[in-house]
């Protein structure tokens, strides 16, 4: 893959995980769906407050995404056993474009119902986007802005003090990461204030994977694949 590509594809998935997680944050259950810090924060709040309802949820969660994990690696592990991990990308976009899919028909949440369902997809999903997908033009995280803005620093600093070829370069890419990640969640906001227009939000996320698939396609056809 180009480097404009991997680019553009780290910008978009970052996008991905900013307006999914404030997604299931405001219409999911007040949990998150990616950053599973928030969640493991709460649980022991939830004890304490004997806010059961929560706490189900929140653990859910946290499971949700610990099978994404491990989906995402032992995907990735047979993949490349069989010598096709050059198609490890592509099935996992595939496998999120379907985790995206059950939001269409559940209702948001309300304690312990089927909508359970939409959300154990999105957090399967944020296990793969942290397993699988952050090693483009820049080591980064989809899901999770703290290392991004620590590598923000350092990339900045090592240019400028120590003078390291590409690092000012990969310090403006961080820069965009971060503000793909702040697009996705003020897209949703603004999509949440209309009493209709959040319910197209999971088309909006399949919008993005659609056309993350299609990048590694070109990308997969640029080497004769």
């Amino acid at each position: 893959m180009s480097k404009k590509l991997l680019i553009l594809s780290s910008f978009l998935l970052s996008f991905i995980g900013g307006f999914f997680d404030v997604y299931c944050l405001l219409y999911r259950g007040g949990k998150y769906a990616f950053l599973q810090t928030g969640n493991l924060l709460n649980i022991p709040v939830d004890i304490a407050n004997k806010n059961y309802d929560n706490l189900i949820l929140g653990s859910f969660l946290f499971i949700a995404f610990i099978i994404g994990l491990f989906l995402a690696y032992l995907i990735g592990y047979f993949l490349t056993k069989k010598n096709k991990e050059k198609y490890t990308h592509l099935i996992l976009l595939v496998i999120m474009l379907l985790l995206i899919t059950p939001n269409y028909f559940f209702p948001k949440t309300e304690g312990i119902d089927l909508s359970y369902i939409g959300i154990f997809g999105l957090g399967v999903m944020g296990g793969i986007l942290l397993e699988s997908f952050r090693n483009y033009y820049v080591a980064f995280t989809s899901t999770m802005m703290t290392n991004n803005c620590k590598m923000l620093v350092h990339s900045f600093l090592d240019g400028l003090l120590y003078k390291k070829n590409g690092e000012l370069h990969k310090s403006l890419i961080y820069v965009g990461i971060i503000i793909s990640f702040i697009i996705g969640v003020v897209l949703f906001v603004l999509l949440y204030k209309f009493n209709f227009f959040y319910q197209i939000a999971p088309l909006v996320g399949q919008v993005v994977i659609v056309f993350l698939i299609i990048i590694e396609l070109y990308s997969l056809k640029g080497k004769g694949e």
